[in-house]
């Protein structure tokens, strides 16, 4: 009898079962890793991210100056001489704007498939006309812009380029003989402001009550700083108009009382009316060589200049939304520098951008 018996053959459907199992087994894994790389394949690239209000102010102002640029280059070769030497000038000046303010973004993607329908649509200025009304135009959008962003230095700076601008409109327009258009409605997304409506007259105060209570410490530095420089422009041309002959003192009178009005008001805005913080004083130093008519004849663009930045300051200083004085401060200094016969620069206010004639 055999003590080992031979066991009994195996089943056949057990013979095919682990064979099956190990295909089924790789096959599923199989599919799994197609699935996972068919999730990774399916994945959308990377979206443009969407720009924040500060990124909106700077483009936008990038935009316009980059559209004047063109315009005016467009408009030049059919202009007369002196139209053109101030188309040189908007073309030149909205350079600078446009390397100020950083260039055109760009976030490294790839660009977009264009949409249909999305091109735009508004004709190209080619003619002097259209450039001076473009000029009004983004002036007016660029100063409600600075009085809108939130962030103080891009709004000293955009300020500046709305001024800019402004001054440039005037230049065209006395240039061209042509009346200066009003500018264009607002956007519904830019909010009305009060730069673009700013006169010549020399005071540039505020237009509401003073409310120093409700003013920013910053603000309030603007401010006063403000009343400061007003201040030193009055005394120094009461002083030079003391000095000068009779066809000369009156313009120096009344430019000096434009200024002790607004040293005031920007005083009381700031608080400081009747406080040890008041910053004004009884005199000022007085530049050397005043004999000299260059001297005396230079002094008062200085002064105006003088105030032109610290309203640009002002501007930086100033809460979103409580800008406008300040913005209308910086135009209404920067036209008088001129009409005392300062050179056009392309920004106004900002010495440290160079104020020297650009071209």
């Amino acid at each position: 009898m055999d003590r080992h018996p031979t066991p009994p053959p195996a089943h056949p459907s057990t013979r095919r079962r682990a064979p099956l199992l190990r295909v089924a087994s790789a096959l599923l894994t199989g599919a799994l890793a197609l699935g996972g790389c068919g999730v990774r394949l399916e994945s959308p690239p990377p979206a443009e991210p969407s720009p924040d209000a500060i990124e909106q102010v700077r483009a936008r102002t990038v935009d316009d100056a980059l559209a004047l640029a063109d315009a005016a280059r467009a408009a030049a070769p059919s202009a007369d001489e002196a139209t053109r030497t101030v188309l040189d000038d908007v073309a030149a000046f909205s350079d600078r704007h446009v390397e100020a303010l950083g260039g055109v973004y760009d976030s490294g993607l790839p660009d977009a498939t264009p949409t249909p329908g999305t091109a735009a649509t508004t004709p190209a200025v080619t003619d002097v006309t259209g450039v001076l009304g473009a000029l009004v135009d983004d002036a007016a959008r660029a100063a409600d812009d600075a009085d809108d962003v939130p962030d103080g230095a891009l709004a000293r700076l955009v300020a500046s380029v709305s001024v800019s601008r402004d001054a440039l409109a005037d230049r065209l327009a006395a240039a061209t003989g042509a009346p200066r258009p009003e500018p264009a409605p607002a956007a519904p997304d830019v909010a009305a402001g009060t730069a673009a409506d700013a006169t010549a007259d020399p005071t540039a105060a505020p237009t509401g009550e003073a409310t120093p209570g409700d003013a920013t410490p910053a603000a309030r530095d603007g401010a006063r700083a403000l009343a400061l420089a007003h201040d030193e422009a009055a005394w120094t041309l009461a002083v030079l108009a003391a000095r000068a002959a009779d066809d000369r003192r009156a313009t120096l009178l009344a430019a000096a009382d434009g200024h002790r009005r607004a040293s005031d008001t920007w005083a009381a805005t700031a608080g400081v009316v009747g406080r040890p913080t008041d910053p004004r004083r009884a005199a000022y130093a007085l530049p050397g060589g005043l004999d000299d008519p260059t001297v005396a004849d230079a002094l008062p663009r200085t002064l105006e200049q003088a105030v032109a930045d610290a309203s640009a300051q002002a501007v930086a200083d100033a809460p979103a939304g409580a800008r406008a004085d300040a913005i209308a401060s910086l135009r209404t200094a920067t036209v008088a520098a001129v009409a005392w016969g300062a050179a056009a620069v392309p920004f106004p206010g900002m010495p440290e951008l160079a104020t020297t004639p650009v071209g």
